[in-house]
């Protein structure tokens, strides 16, 4: 071959290839996305979620970012991010051919990529427009055209606006305005050189270069860049070693996560139903909701300390584990610390040297707000706070166990762990044998959870003085000198039982805490919501209530005596079917019966059987009807044991009946969101109720109610107001035929049928011998029921006051006993009395208002006749006008009627 043809062989490849390289660049232009304008950048942005008195308490993103305008992005921030990334942005064309030349170089030498050679605009192209991760030849040629076309297209600061605003930066956080508040709690605008220099370093590398995860490599990048502004002007060599020298606080988490995040998903999901996930997730909502952000702390408080007592007197399980090793016990106590540490206070401080911090600045402002003298305690340890800590020495000479966690050393005393029995569901907690010497329960080695009493150790019972037997010398205190240096703790264990809280504002109608679980991380499931148990002895409420609308008054008398019902059912037997007769008979809590008993009384002692010989006479069909008007939508048991709660029921509807007793028997619509407002400050959802997450349920009850009410209403021969008038008291109910139905759709029962089961529950709370005794200590009026089912599987405690409803349950998702005499009035209602004393404590103390048609009289509890000189104890009841009795024990009138459902059943 001729060099000839040689020439013109290579110039015809090159040609071709030149035709090839077109033809690819043009269909590559031709795939590119459009250049946006300014105008069309919508970047995905936060939705806030905020409490009803503005405080935080949620956050809804796919990329969590907060747009800044340009001109509000200080020009040393700007100059910060030009000299670490790109120095000659305002002079190239999109392409700086000498940087791409210098990281070449710099590469080749290395042996690995240590430079990069793009441009910002080139990296807005590729995080923007292509979003494309790989490192081909292609994507490479796409993400320069596009720096092209974008550098026509847009003006330098509105490139550096969509770049600032778009970059990530670690820690979740998208864009400028988000990496400010999520690492130095600050808007853009008031963050020191220093810390700008520390952003500015971390979008080449996020992970790498993080202040919280690597302080030292942040320092490091932060130098470099410092060093680069100072190169370029942007500052002086003096602001460059000022900034070097200042230590760095940077926020580690966001706080507020924690505060109430059962009721925040619960808006989640409502909102991603109402909206779309798009929205919630993208649009930089504004969510004003219900929550009172301080009950909501107080009740996730009380539901963990309530949880924690029931789970104690179920017994102690055993240390998490055992160490022996001394080098695993120093790691074990290292991790303690970090951990603590971290878990104390949000932020660390890094130092110019780049080390972290050892004493945080955040924790000495701590204690001199406190006023804590930490002597035995790390600063970052708390009073109450609860840390895993290993056990070191077991003295049952002197009956304390010596523990270590972090930095610090403390003394368990015999009292502190006396609860930690071998578990033993049979035996009730207060017949229990306690721990009668620590190595009952603990040994050298053992970890466990410790709740920090006091800095310095203390025990009541060493320092007592022993009374000395005839004829010796009184025997000394003990020397507790020797145990100064050590912290006073208490065994604890994290509970296997679950428990969920709901409180309801009776003014506003507001959902004012939610606590769904003891630990959301743990189990995300809302027992509040969600969980539908059987609600034991609460459900009497209504079925007391029902049958005060069929003629029953306060005083009505039943016989507290043994009955059977018998069942007809068929069963397979060797393939064939035979009807046999099941029988079933109830019985009291105490086992025992009390013979002739009053309405009243057989509710505020929660007698079963007298409960169930009401339902049978009034009829369960009529139960389940008045259960459905009161908004309960769960399938409900239809059978007499309904009276008794074997239905499951969510702690949210039966909240709602409660509630509703209290608000004369106005319909309650717990409200959990205010309003939700758009980022162009125009409201996208007004007001919603947590019933819209039912609303086919709802909708269902609604519409029977709704029905019947019609009907009611047409068949009625007197004018709307006057069956009002004769429903609501003012003229004597006609109990054969009882006019339930009202002109106002939210009046499900009557004023007067609610305040005489308010008055009824309020006796359960105040009167010797009420289930709910307990509730007394809030010190107002107060009504209210606790529910226990068979075994103590599942206990309850709804309660209300004039101002808040709220409802407690406690028990196990598998559904297990909590042991024997774990009622209701000792789990739950303990929880609901510590959240309620919080709640109320700015509250006038109020009765509950008395409508039109009751009246009072003062009665023999035991008779129910009118008090008389006779009577050993006197009671003053509320009462229909016109039921009220009218004789005395000692009057001669005429003996009352004995109706069917007062004799005794079992005759």
């Amino acid at each position: 071959m001729t060099l000839k043809k040689l020439i013109a062989i290579v110039l015809g490849l090159g040609f071709v290839g030149l035709i090839v390289f077109a033809i690819s660049l043009v269909m590559i232009q031709s795939g590119l996305p459009q250049i946006l304008k300014v105008e069309d950048y919508k970047p995905l942005l936060v939705s806030e979620v905020y409490a009803r008195g503005g405080e935080k308490i949620g956050e809804f993103y796919r990329e969590n970012r907060i747009t800044v305008p340009f001109e509000k992005i200080p020009k040393t921030f700007v100059n910060a991010f030009l000299s670490a990334e790109d120095d000659t942005f305002f002079q190239h064309g999109g392409i700086d051919y000498l940087a791409i030349l210098r990281a070449t170089v710099a590469n080749v030498r290395a042996g690995r990529t240590v430079q990069g050679g793009s441009t910002i605009t080139q990296q807005l192209a590729k995080t923007l427009l292509l979003k494309d991760p790989s490192k081909t030849l292609t994507r490479k040629l796409k993400e320069a055209l596009l720096a092209y076309k974008m550098e026509e297209n847009l003006s330098k600061e509105e490139i550096l606006y969509l770049y600032l605003n778009q970059i990530y930066f670690g820690q979740g956080a998208h864009g400028v305005g988000s990496a400010a508040e999520t690492y130095f709690r600050k808007p853009v605008e008031k963050l020191t050189t220093a810390e700008m220099a520390i952003l500015a370093g971390l979008p080449q590398a996020p992970s790498r270069y993080s202040p919280s995860d690597h302080p030292f490599r942040a320092k490091e990048r932060q130098r470099y860049v410092l060093s680069r502004m100072a190169a370029t002007g942007a500052i002086t060599k003096d602001e460059e070693q000022k900034a070097l020298n200042e230590p760095i606080k940077v926020y580690t988490r966001k706080e507020y996560k924690t505060v109430a995040p059962y009721f925040v998903e619960t808006v989640r999901q409502l909102l991603v139903k109402e909206l779309g996930e798009d929205q919630v997730l993208d649009a930089g909502l504004k969510i004003y909701t219900s929550v009172d952000f301080k009950a909501q702390v107080q009740a996730q408080e009380q539901v963990r300390a309530g949880l924690r007592a029931v789970d104690k007197r179920q017994g102690f399980r055993g240390p998490l584990k055992n160490i022996a090793d001394e080098e695993e016990v120093t790691k074990f106590l290292l991790a303690g610390r970090n951990k603590l540490m971290d878990e104390f206070s949000p932020m660390i401080t890094i130092e110019p040297s780049g080390e972290r911090a050892a004493v945080m600045e955040e924790i000495k402002i701590y204690q001199q707000k406190k006023g804590n003298s930490v002597d035995n305690l790390p600063e970052y340890v708390t009073i109450n706070q609860i840390v895993d800590a290993v056990v070191t020495n077991v003295d049952d000479k002197n009956g304390l166990v010596t523990v270590r966690f972090a930095e610090a050393q403390g003394l368990i005393d015999l009292k502190d762990m006396d609860w930690a029995r071998k578990p033993d569901p049979t035996v009730p907690y207060d017949y229990s044998k306690p721990v009668s010497k620590p190595s009952q329960a603990l040994k050298k080695g053992d970890v466990v959870l410790v709740k920090v009493l006091a800095e310095k150790f203390s025990s009541e019972r060493l320092s007592k003085v022993e009374v000395p037997k005839k004829g010796k010398k009184p025997a000394p205190k003990a020397d507790l000198s020797q145990y100064e240096n050590y912290a006073k703790v208490a065994l604890e264990q994290d509970p296997l039982v679950e428990g969920s809280l709901i409180s309801y504002d009776q003014r506003t109608q507001d959902i004012i805490a939610m606590v769904g679980g003891y630990d959301f991380k743990r189990n995300e499931f809302n027992r509040a919501i969600q969980a539908a148990r059987q609600t034991g002895s609460s459900f009497k409420a209504i079925v007391y209530a029902s049958a005060m609308d069929k003629g029953y008054t306060p005083v009505t008398p039943i016989v507290d005596a043994p009955i059977v019902f018998e069942e007809k059912d068929t069963e397979a037997s060797e393939g064939q079917e035979e009807e046999v007769t099941k029988k079933w008979k109830p019985s009291n809590y105490t086992n025992k019966f009390s013979g002739d008993v009053l309405f009243r009384t057989a509710l505020i002692r929660s007698l079963n059987i007298p409960t169930v010989k009401i339902q049978s006479d009034v009829g369960v069909d009529w139960s389940l009807e008045y259960s459905r008007r009161l908004g309960i939508f769960s399938p409900l048991n239809r059978d007499v044991t309904l009276s008794l709660g074997s239905s499951g029921v969510t702690l949210y509807e039966m909240t709602k009946v409660f509630a509703q007793f209290g608000r004369m028997g106005q319909r309650i619509r717990p409200v959990i969101i205010h309003k939700v407002m758009g980022p162009d400050g125009k409201q996208v959802l007004g007001q919603t109720s947590l019933d819209v997450r039912y609303k086919d349920e709802i909708a269902q009850l609604d519409a029977e109610f709704e029905a019947k009410r019609q009907a009611a209403l047409a068949e009625s021969a007197q004018p709307t107001q006057g069956d009002d008038e004769d429903a609501m008291g003012q003229a004597p109910n006609n109990f054969k035929k009882p006019n339930l139905y009202f002109s106002d759709p939210d009046q499900l029962i009557s004023p007067t049928t609610s305040y005489l089961i308010t008055s009824l529950l309020h006796a359960a709370t105040s009167e010797p011998g009420g289930t709910g005794g307990r509730a007394a200590g809030l010190g107002r009026p107060v009504a209210g029921k606790t529910g226990t089912t068979s075994g103590y599987y599942d206990t309850w405690f709804i309660g209300y006051t004039p101002q808040i409803a709220t409802g407690v349950w406690v028990g196990f998702d598998e559904e297990k006993t909590l042991g024997t005499g774990e009622a209701g009035g000792r789990t739950a209602l303990p929880i609901w009395l510590e959240y309620m004393k919080f709640t109320h404590a700015n509250e006038p103390v109020l009765s509950f208002p008395v409508p039109a048609g009751i009246v009072f009289a003062n009665i023999d509890p035991q008779t129910g006749n009118l008090a008389s000189a006779t009577s050993e104890k006197v009671v003053q009841q509320a009462f229909l006008q016109g039921t009220e009795p009218k004789t005395t024990n000692d009057s001669t009138g005429a003996k009352e009627e004995t109706d069917f459902y007062k004799e005794d059943l079992a005759q």
